[in-house]
């Protein structure tokens, strides 16, 4: 019996505790009206109040105490970003304390003090809900009733004196079901968003304006290894912590007014550990534009990351397998040369000049079959290097005075189109210079060393990817031809090896790019290479990192 009665209790405590789920903003809000107006309606009852001196003092002693409890509220709302159930339930008993006394001391039924009761009712219905609406409204209905019986003896009309009472009584409760109506609307959306939220396997995370985190989803929480009770309230740089000791991506959105979309980086899980994410975000905007907050929606990457450098190195093995296979064909025609120039040097080793002859064919080959070998080699090394930021301007200007010096003709010309926004990327400054470098001069070996050369970089109105194109006005070529000039030990030319634009795009791949050729509708062939923009306000000029 006495267990059973203790669950029927705490089932009615559980049933009355407060639902409120709009911002805390308005808690403030509420919680500096409720001041404002006890200090008038401690002011106007001293004006009106015909009671003695002692319940003047007793009525300024009720005020003095529900001012220490409203000012304790915004304490409380101030420190935790919220206003625990209990507090709740002891500030709204208190004003309705407040009002009944200034109420029984301002002429009873006939005070307009009254009209607090309804704001009273509608605080409940808005701060706890609709039953603890009608639980307050049931409360001023019985205090009024009380009111009356006081009253009604002297009162000179009795059905208008009991008509003013069936007036309030509706008004009580019609107060109580409109605020706990609409607070029921709003936490049923409210539940309903967090049910949508909790089901998906993607973490999402609301913010304020400042930061702060406003809702969790139980995904977020996971991924991030963090309980949701404490997340609420908290800034969310102290929440996604990127592990190379750079901004938190959310900050820096909502600093520089930017969304991200799929930014991947490696945030701190714990002391030891990390995990990789990709994060986009949006920003969330009143009706007149102003940035209220933002959405961050990211996904855990860590196991994706793993199983793609499992099949990038599984690639890799295949490709120097394939490698292989050609490396032994190419390897074998400058083999043949020198050993048939040996074996001819070997019966006629009296003739002076055939001697030369053949060791000159010998040593050509055998630079040929070292070019072979050390472009097989750049091919399969792994292009890692330790990655730092720089602009790919300052590359193409290099490239730019490097081929004019190299290729002094009349009829060449060597034009670099730059945009004047900054053109950042992390990477090796080297490499790209090599990449740049090789794609310059098989243009203009392609013009023949004569013709119009434009390479242009392009930022994309400064939103990404950097796009570098070498434009030629060669013979262009042909589309079969396209898809393999890429491929290792493939070659037009006469004395090619056939690795330059194979060890190109290894380093381009390498640096999270891409590179593609195609021929122009005017004639001649154009080479694009796309490297990721790093944004200057979120640059780190003097961070390097180690990409692998």
């Amino acid at each position: 019996m006495i267990r059973q009665l203790v669950r029927y209790t705490s089932s009615v405590i559980e049933y009355l505790r407060p639902s409120y789920d709009g911002p805390s903003t308005w808690l403030w809000f509420v919680g500096l009206a409720r001041i404002g107006m006890l200090v008038v309606v401690a002011v106007g009852a001293q004006l009106v109040a015909d009671e003695e001196e002692a319940f003047r003092h007793l009525l300024m002693a009720i005020y003095a105490s529900a001012l220490a409890s409203s000012l304790w509220y915004l304490v409380v709302l101030r420190r935790e970003n919220s206003v625990p159930a209990i507090l709740t339930w002891t500030q709204v008993l208190v004003d309705f304390g407040v009002v009944a006394a200034t109420i029984s001391y301002t002429g009873g039924q006939a005070s307009f003090f009254t009209f607090l009761l309804v704001i009273v009712i509608l605080e409940a219905g808005v701060l706890m809900g609709l039953l603890q609406g009608f639980v307050f409204a049931s409360m001023a209905s019985v205090y009024m009733l009380y009111q009356v019986f006081i009253t009604a003896p002297t009162a000179p009309d009795q059905l208008a004196h009991w008509y003013h009472y069936l007036i309030q009584g509706l008004a009580f409760f019609f107060t109580a079901f409109i605020s706990g109506y609409w607070n029921q609307r709003v936490s049923r959306m409210k539940q309903f968003q967090r049910e949508i939220l909790d089901n998906m396997n993607s973490g999402f995370l609301i913010t304020d304006a400042k930061g702060l985190v406003v809702a969790m989803n139980k995904a977020a929480c996971g991924i991030l290894n963090l309980v949701e009770e404490n997340v609420a309230g908290r800034h969310v740089d102290g929440i996604i912590v990127p592990e190379s000791g750079a901004e938190c991506p959310v900050t820096t959105a909502l600093r520089l007014r930017k969304d991200f979309t799929s930014y991947e980086f490696y945030t701190q899980i714990g002391p030891e550990s990390s995990r990789l994410l990709g994060l986009t975000t949006n920003r969330i905007r009143d009706a007149h534009g102003h940035v209220t907050g933002l959405i961050a929606s990211f996904t855990d990457l860590t196991e994706m990351a793993r199983m793609r450098k499992e099949l990038q190195q599984q690639d890799r093995m295949a490709v120097i397998g394939e490698l292989s296979a050609g490396l032994a064909h190419e390897i074998r025609n400058p083999v043949a040369s020198i050993r048939g120039s040996m074996d001819e040097l070997q019966r006629n080793i009296e003739s002076k000049e055939l001697v030369t002859r053949l060791a000159a064919i010998a040593v050509r080959e055998s630079d040929h079959l070292n070019e072979i070998v050390t472009g097989f080699l750049d091919f399969a090394r792994d292009p890692s290097r330790r990655y730092a930021l720089f602009d790919v301007r300052d590359v193409a200007r290099e490239v730019e005075e490097q081929l004019l010096r190299k290729y002094s003709a009349d009829g060449l010309s060597i034009t670099l189109l730059s945009t004047h926004e900054p053109c950042l990327v992390t990477g090796d400054k080297t490499q790209i210079w090599q990449v740049f470098t090789n794609l310059g001069q098989n243009a203009i070996e392609a013009m023949s060393g004569t013709g119009a050369l434009e390479i242009v970089l392009d930022t994309n109105e400064g939103r990404g990817p950097i796009e570098i194109c070498f434009n030629d006005n060669g013979p262009g070529i042909a589309p079969d031809k396209v898809s393999r000039i890429f491929e290792p030990f493939y070659t037009e030319k006469a004395r090619g090896v056939g690795m330059g634009l194979a060890i190109c795009m290894r380093i381009i791949t390498a640096h999270d790019g891409t590179i593609q050729a195609a021929s122009r509708a005017g004639g001649g062939t154009a080479m694009s290479v796309r490297l990721p923009l790093v944004q200057q306000d979120a640059a780190q000029p003097t961070t390097e990192e180690t990409k692998g």
